[in-house]
């Protein structure tokens, strides 16, 4: 169990070719330390919505958050990718620390890092199954055939290799997530965070689509952080962590 917000963690180590050489630590994916972050409420009353958390996520790891609404569940994702900054405390996201780069920097970092996937999917109706995943290559300039392979590539994976032309409008909720997952992993980002990413679906389809997101990031050996509200899918990742009251505690874990 944690103290005072700061849950356990151990860096992935990795070895050099010689035996005889020093083991060489790759840095975390994510890491925070001594993070706060207060929002002022009716004009200057302060809230609390993180109160000194400390981790590092090894990466390639899976992590699961779960708490109430409004314990800081999202604040703490909109920190972890740059959107947000903390009122104290240090975030730093493949061992480079967000508060030294200006706004170009944060984002080109976000943008080639960085995948997210969202409740309510966040697609846009009059584009295609595959344009809509095609959207982050479209956005960094990098529209090509290679991008165009991946998308299909990835939309295969997920049972979708015949819905490539499709209109959005036409998929159930379940393969509109699908088809998000697909578009947040389409330029291979080292971090995976995902926003409660099976709420707007029914418990059937919450569970395909959460053993989808799980296996898409083992596959892209992506770290992943998501949040949810459903204990038996946060048992599916590595570790459970709960967030209460801006505290957060490591409360289970797999391995």
């Amino acid at each position: 169990m944690a103290r005072d917000g700061i849950v356990p963690s151990t860096l992935n180590g990795v070895k050099a070719a010689d035996p005889g050489m020093p083991t060489i630590e790759s840095p975390p994916a994510l890491s925070f330390e001594n993070v706060s972050k207060t929002f002022l409420v009716s004009g200057d009353i302060p809230l609390a919505a993180l109160r000194h958390v400390s981790f590092r996520i090894p990466q390639g790891r899976k992590v699961a958050i779960i708490g109430r609404s409004g314990s800081g569940k999202s604040t703490l994702l909109h920190l972890s990718a740059g959107i947000e900054w903390p009122t104290e405390g240090a975030i730093r996201l493949m061992g480079r620390d967000l508060a030294g780069l200006g706004d170009r920097e944060r984002t080109l970092l976000r943008r080639e890092t960085v995948g997210l996937v969202f409740q309510f999917f966040n697609l846009l109706s009059h584009l295609s199954v595959r344009d809509n995943v095609l959207l982050p290559a479209w956005i960094a300039s990098d529209l090509g055939p290679a991008a165009a392979s991946r998308a299909e590539e990835l939309l295969a994976r997920v049972g979708l290799a015949g819905r490539l032309d499709d209109p959005i409008r036409k998929l159930s909720g379940g393969e509109m997530q699908r088809v998000a997952i697909c578009r947040a992993l389409l330029r291979r980002p080292k971090l995976l965070l995902a926003d409660e990413p099976t709420g707007s679906l029914d418990d059937e389809n919450g569970r395909v689509v959460m053993e989808q997101l799980l296996s898409l990031s083992s596959q892209e050996k992506t770290t992943l952080v998501y949040v949810t509200h459903s204990p038996e899918l946060a048992a599916l990742a590595d570790e459970t962590w709960t967030l209460h009251s801006g505290l957060l505690e490591l409360t289970g874990g797999r391995h």
